[in-house]
């Protein structure tokens, strides 16, 4: 659970990751220009690697995943 000032998101969590600062910083930037929103980026993300999991696309394609971070 995920509590924001006076807002309550029940089915969220926080996750927390050691990148490099300017990988961070310049993927912050390439968000803010594409207007693309992170946590839906890293969300997409996880859902696609646990779809091709599941269905057994991961493993025959070797752990390749293409995601198309310009859909939203």
């Amino acid at each position: 659970m995920v509590k924001i000032r006076n807002w309550n998101y029940p089915n969220d969590v926080m996750d927390t990751v050691k990148i490099n600062k300017k990988i961070r910083d310049d993927i912050s930037e390439l968000c803010k220009k594409k207007k693309i929103i992170k946590s839906k980026l890293i969300e997409d993300f996880y859902k696609s690697i646990l779809i091709k999991f599941r269905d057994g696309s991961l493993n025959a394609s070797n752990g390749y995943l293409t995601m198309n971070i310009f859909q939203r």
